[in-house]
């Protein structure tokens, strides 16, 4: 890329973290049902009242989504078994995509994260790269601490009115996030950071 635009906003799961989705439903199906796997956690569906949907905005705390999904669990699972299997889904960051990130600073660019995830999901991850994190981003944005998710309007409208003034390049690998930040803030978009690059 020759010329950095002043923005780039990347999506966390799927296209900053690597997703082991198999690896998170073996150990999942280990502690639960498939049923509620799909009805609870909405693997498998893409409702909008799923237990899982409900913690990734903030509704369900996680003192609530835990309660809840142990209760369906296996006599004699434990917090952290549940925690663990969860967490499972996070496959890890490759270092080369740190690299970009820290070229694309070099080159002028404000950094930003925007991201439909949970407060289990986002404590692992500031577990792993705290440092990374906090060093490498001008912003976060949560969907479980802002009370949105993408792709809906209203969360991306925050986002836009908090970023410095600028062309924006929005990168995430869900098709309908990428149409509704063309359609609501006329951010440039594209599937992955490789493709950006």
């Amino acid at each position: 890329m020759t010329h950095c635009p002043h923005n780039i906003i990347l999506d966390f799961g799927g296209v900053l973290m690597k997703h082991d989705k198999a690896g998170c439903l073996k150990n999942l199906r280990q502690l639960m049902s498939d049923e509620d796997i799909t009805n609870v956690l909405g693997f498998g569906n893409d409702k909008e009242d799923t237990l899982r949907a409900r913690f990734e905005r903030g509704a369900c705390g996680t003192r609530c989504f835990l309660d809840h999904v142990l209760r369906l669990c296996k006599l004699g699972t434990t917090e952290q078994q549940l925690i663990d299997a969860w967490n499972m889904i996070h496959a890890g960051i490759p270092d080369e995509a740190w690299e970009t990130i820290k070229k694309w600073r070099t080159e002028g660019c404000r950094t930003y994260l925007m991201s439909n995830t949970d407060a289990v999901h986002w404590q692992h991850t500031l577990s792993l790269y705290r440092q990374q994190v906090e060093s490498l981003f001008d912003g976060v944005f949560l969907s479980f601490e802002l009370g949105m998710t993408k792709p809906s309007k209203t969360f991306f409208l925050h986002v836009d009115n908090a970023i410095d003034d600028g062309q924006t390049i929005f990168v995430d690998d869900m098709e309908a996030n990428r149409l509704a930040a063309q359609q609501s803030v006329g951010w440039q978009t594209c599937a992955s950071i490789e493709e950006l690059k």
